[in-house]
């Protein structure tokens, strides 16, 4: 086969992968025109029934069609043709007659160039840049990194290798803009190294199987802020990846690069993304829409850029695996004993240092000099901060009290004035305004390398790793004087918000981007008690964290008032005046999440060793955890704790029975001195333990997620214990069993205070039941088509006025004229409700909600809204002068539409002067904390009453407004100043 044959194949196989059909009418013309043999065919057939499609497409044109002879690339656009795939043909034609001799030398140059520069500069790793004389080999240290896929909006994930990056994914197109999130020192940088690094070795040797770094014609590697100040990739390319002297034009390179199968990789992103207009073109697809882009970042700086991404992945910390063949391939390459390291490994109080590659590497070097474990990070990058400064003082012979009062002092300055522009690359020009600033370049911080970067005219100097430079950050702050530091930490943001806008200036910011300095300074502060407890004491003022939190869900977040705990995590010992503050100051609940991070749970295990009185009441999500065997060791270190009370509740998600079995025997649930309250996610187990099931004798609370009728026996073991509370939550349709043994609990349990009955089906069964419950204080349940007999068994719980919540939940339109009725009627004797949440109802039948004296409302998914049902709502707002919450759905499928992930966009049309009023009356309720609108149309023209809204509701911290369309850009520029006031956590979508 000629040369430009394969080229044309070569380039083309992304295309092909995509494109192609191997049909039977294809491979039966190969085989008639002696193309393929039979031997070939069974090959391809087995590669598609053992691996995929794709991978059988990829091993045709690179590893068959090239070796079979000149006629082979013919005879294959006549095979193509005569299976009804001449546009793949037309295609390939097209390329060959698009690649000149002139065009294909271009190419060939810059590839050579590329791959040369690529195996030379990325081969090693520098973990201490400043010490040119420790480096590691890339290929002899690097351990392979497993990533998570997000695969939809909840976030569940599963595990893609770096070999299959690349592959389609959740669809069968190949993905073009692909994402990697992870932490500080995660490996992010080190896997676009190795990314560039392995293309520039030309070829895999076929061991990949699937379409991989070398299925690319070029790699262009760059750093985020390459491109700032750039016009396009081709100016990019010419001014950081090429020598001066190689004689190429921009447009040149632009030609190449739109005309070859390019994969641009993008490294730290949130070390360059303010006013990075090119780099945002890039991921918006406004340039180079079909060209492969990988960007890594840290968490949360691209929240506003989600949507773009077609594959988004996370890489999180080592595995014990991974953690040990890190160690064994770093002593191997320094020909040294691996003995030391593993037991490094075995020291729990640094297990979550070693999870993290930086910080491992940097353990393993610290460790080859001093057998001392450092337990935080602060402690890590305190020590080797300490060896720098030494190995600087003998070079630049001075003591080192001069090496830090003339070089680093101001070097910490120069620090944190590039981390208030959120920078580490450092311009010749800036540099020039720091005195000294070349001998403060030799203590080592600051390097005269651009990562995968040549130099041209202008000289930068690039900071090692953005966490020295919150470190030195840090050390800047840590010796201010402590009104100035205070000063610094009060203008933080202490609350989340985000705001999606198709098309308009989108923002997002979370707390935890402030925890990398923060939780250096509290290390660094640690023995200056005062200094540390003014700190903490802002911390938990702007946090909340004094609060009693929302109950645990799905998606309750480790968000801002978990902040002192992750701060905490940092400190070896919690200094006397400083726990004094947090026991005085403590939360009556902490809720424990699956997203808690390890350093939030380490700081919860330091509140362990506080003395509590009474304890602390704790709430632990289990459900889907990263490490469940970590989580369930930190989860019984809190059950042993005196100073935490474990007596609340446990969520619980087994695979199966046996599991379930382990998780209530090893959580001891329903014993006196652990959780008494549980809810189980039941949808997986499909046996009945072997062993007799039971729960403690002390089982206050059962909750039962996706309940079946062969959960039957979960019934049977509450049935003589103390319930207060009986949940079922989206169960399947109940046998005659389930509901008889319902019944024997609703009748047993006499001091049931809260029941729900949450499902598509009819509930009405059970309220008679409910009805002989003198103690009921909190009622959900679903009801569709009630029978009188039922309804009257409603009104007597209602009109006994003892319900303090109350939630209905009927089928779309079921509500019945009868039920509206009892519900009206009932509302005047309902003086005890606080909560009230009602599900595809029709608020105009319920003028007498003015009556009730509510602190949370929801208006969820309702039947109807036009402008009679807002005046009704009005009315009850401005009576409703306690109100904390409120939740109001413009769409009636807005619930089943995010349950199911459909998106149905039906909404009701409300005109602008009952919005005008709706919020008047809502600007009235002084109390509000938390307001949420679904599906709102906010025009332009009622922005200033939303404004007006906002400012005069001063107890506001979150503000939430999802499926909103109608909001302009001279809109938003209205409402930014308002939404963005600090203190105010916020989602607008």
């Amino acid at each position: 086969m000629e040369d430009r044959h394969k080229e044309c194949l070569l380039k083309n196989r992304v295309f092909m992968c995509s494109e192609i059909s191997l049909s039977t009418g294809l491979f039966a013309n190969l085989t008639e025109s002696g193309v393929i043999t039979d031997e070939h065919l069974q090959k391809l057939q087995n590669i598609i029934r053992n691996d995929t499609t794709k991978a059988a497409v990829l091993y045709f044109l690179t590893e068959l069609l090239p070796k079979r002879g000149s006629k082979a690339f013919n005879l294959f656009l006549e095979a193509l043709c005569e299976s009804q795939q001449e546009h793949i043909a037309d295609h390939l034609k097209q390329c060959l007659s698009d690649v000149c001799p002139e065009d294909a030398g271009t190419f060939k140059s810059l590839r050579s160039e590329l791959q040369s520069y690529y195996k030379r500069r990325l081969a090693s790793i520098r973990p201490m840049p400043w010490l040119q004389d420790i480096y590691l080999n890339l290929t002899d240290v690097f351990v392979e990194r497993q990533l998570k896929l997000k695969t939809n909006h909840k976030g569940d994930e599963r595990i893609v290798t770096m070999k299959n990056l690349f592959t389609p994914q959740e669809t069968e197109e190949i993905p073009r803009r692909l994402l990697i999130e992870g932490n500080p020192g995660i490996g992010k940088s080190t896997i676009c190294q190795t990314l560039a690094h392995e293309w520039g070795k030309q070829s895999c040797g076929r061991h990949c199987g699937t379409l991989c770094v070398h299925s690319f014609d070029l790699v262009l590697s760059f750093h985020a802020g390459d491109f700032i100040d750039v016009e396009s990739v081709a100016h990019a390319v010419q001014k950081h990846l090429l020598p001066s002297d190689y004689s190429i034009t921009p447009s040149e390179l632009q030609g190449v690069i739109k005309a070859k199968n390019v994969l641009i990789i993008v490294d730290a992103f949130d070390e360059a993304n303010a006013g990075n207009r090119t780099l945002d073109r890039l991921i918006e697809g406004d340039i180079l829409r079909h060209k492969t882009l990988l960007i890594t970042s840290r968490f949360n700086f691209l929240e506003n850029k989600q949507r773009h991404f077609e594959s988004r992945f996370t890489v999180e910390g080592y595995d014990e695996e991974e953690r040990l063949e890190h160690v064994k391939r770093y002593a191997e390459h320094k020909n040294i004993a691996s003995a030391p390291f593993e037991s490094m490994l075995k020291d729990k109080s640094i297990l979550d240092l070693c999870s993290n590659p930086l910080n491992l590497t940097l353990l393993c070097l610290l460790r080859e000099e001093d057998t001392q474990l450092r337990i935080t990070r602060t402690a890590l990058y305190t020590s080797i901060h300490r060896i720098i400064k030494q190995k600087a003082a003998k070079r630049l012979k001075l003591i080192e009290a001069e090496v830090e009062e003339s070089l680093l002092r101001p070097l910490y300055q120069f620090a944190f004035e590039a981390h208030q522009k959120n920078e580490t690359v450092v311009r010749e020009k800036d540099s020039k305004k720091v005195q000294n600033f070349q001998r403060i370049c030799e203590v080592g911080y600051l390097t005269n390398e651009v990562i995968i970067s040549r130099l041209q005219k202008e000289v930068r100097f690039q900071f090692t790793h953005k966490t020295f430079v919150e470190f030195l950050t840090a050390k800047h702050i840590a010796e201010m004087d402590r009104e100035e530091r205070m000063n610094w930490m009060q203008h933080l943001r202490y609350a989340d918000y985000s705001i999606w806008i198709g098309g308009l200036a989108i923002e997002d910011f979370k707390v935890e981007q402030n925890e990398p300095i923060l939780g250096f300074l509290f290390g660094l502060l640690e023995e200056e008690s005062a200094e540390l407890t003014q700190m903490a004491s802002l911390v938990i003022n702007e946090t909340r964290f004094s609060y009693e939190h929302h109950p645990l869900s799905l998606v309750s977040p480790c968000g801002a008032s978990h902040q002192l705990l992750r701060l905490i995590a940092e400190l070896n010992v919690v200094p006397p005046e400083l726990a004094e503050v947090i026991c005085k100051r403590r939360p009556p609940l902490i809720n424990i999440h699956r997203h808690c991070s390890v350093s939030c749970r380490r700081g919860m295990l330091k509140l362990c060793n506080l003395r509590f009185q009474p304890p602390i009441r704790m709430n632990v999500y289990l459900i889907d955890s990263h490490d469940e065997e970590e989580m369930m060791s930190f989860v019984q270190k809190l059950i042993e704790s005196k100073s935490i009370d474990c007596s609340k509740k446990i969520w619980i998600k087994p695979r199966n029975d046996t599991e379930l079995w382990n998780d209530v025997r090893g959580l001891r649930i329903g014993q006196a001195d652990s959780f008494q309250q549980v809810s189980i996610y039941c949808f997986n187990i499909e046996g009945i333990p072997c062993e007799e099931f039971s729960f403690g004798n002390h089982l206050s609370e059962l909750e039962l997620f996706r309940f079946k009728p062969w959960h039957s026996f979960l019934l049977e073991a509450a049935l003589h214990k103390p319930l207060t509370s009986l949940q079922f939550i989206r169960c399947y349709k109940l046998d005659d069993r389930c509901i008889s043994l319902i019944h024997q609990l609703l009748r047993n349990q006499r001091n049931l205070q809260r029941v729900q009955l949450t499902s598509w089906q009819h509930f009405g069964c059970f309220l008679a039941d409910f009805a002989q419950m003198e103690n009921l204080q909190s009622l959900e349940i679903t009801l569709n088509d009630s029978t009188d007999e039922e309804l009257r068994s409603l009104e007597a719980i209602l009109k006994r006025n003892k319900l303090s919540e109350l939630t209905i939940h009927s089928w779309y339109f079921s509500y019945s004229r009868s039920l509206y009725s009892v519900l009206n009627d009932s509302f005047n004797s309902m003086s005890s409700l606080r909560e009230l949440r009602l599900r595809y109802v029709n608020i105009i039948h319920l003028p007498n909600l003015r009556h009730l004296d509510l602190i949370n409302f929801s208006l969820l998914s309702p039947s109807e809204l036009n402008d009679d049902g807002i005046a009704v709502l009005s009315d009850a707002l401005r009576s409703w002068r306690n109100l904390q919450q409120l939740s109001i759905d413009f769409d009636p499928f807005s619930s089943v539409a995010e349950q199911l992930s459909i998106d149905f966009d039906f909404r009701f049309s409300v005109a602008e002067c009952s919005l005008r009023k709706l919020f008047e009356a809502i600007a009235g309720c002084h109390r509000l904390q938390i307001l949420r609108f679904d599906s709102l149309e906010m025009a332009d023209s009622v922005v200033p009453s939303v404004c007006r809204m906002i400012e005069s509701l001063k107890q506001l911290r979150k503000f939430t407004s999802v499926g909103n369309k109608s909001l302009t850009e001279e809109g938003f520029k209205q409402l930014e100043p308002i939404i963005k006031r600090n203190g105010l956590n916020i989602h607008m979508e």
